[in-house]
């Protein structure tokens, strides 16, 4: 079993269920920021990655007890374009917590444009899970 960083998309509790196969609320979700990154856009994409930035931070959320088989959906549904890495995390109220992330590759263009939450719930998340769940039925 192991714990996560999700920073983008799969905060989202709806995207975390079809991709986890249970509730987000289950894998004991909470508040983290990521020190020395920010959350952007990939390129032609409506999903962020992360890049490295001194003065930046990223907020997320650690999830907890992520079993083997969830581990291989999360690798699954973030492709061949991202790998994992353990990095630190500071936790809300528990101090410093080593965690799994999936960052983008090197050769994966990225945009300058910040990626918001709020937002891509707002304008692009209908688009995005009629995508995932054609993809999940594949």
């Amino acid at each position: 079993m192991w714990n996560y960083f999700f920073y983008g998309t799969l905060r989202d509790p709806e995207v975390a269920r079809e991709v986890l196969g249970r509730p987000l609320s289950g894998c004991s979700p909470r508040p983290c920021v990521l020190d020395g990154y920010k959350r952007v856009y990939v390129a032609n994409g409506t999903y962020p990655a992360l890049v490295a930035d001194a003065d930046s931070r990223v907020d997320g959320i650690v999830v907890s007890r992520i079993s083997l088989i969830e581990a291989s959906r999360l690798s699954r549904y973030e492709g061949s374009e991202y790998t994992l890495e353990d990095m630190d995390v500071i936790v809300r109220d528990a101090g410093v917590a080593t965690v799994r992330v999936f960052v983008p590759k090197e050769n994966v263009r990225l945009s300058d444009r910040p990626w918001e939450l709020n937002l891509w719930r707002k304008y692009e998340k209908r688009r995005f899970m009629a995508g995932l769940r054609r993809n999940i039925l594949v």
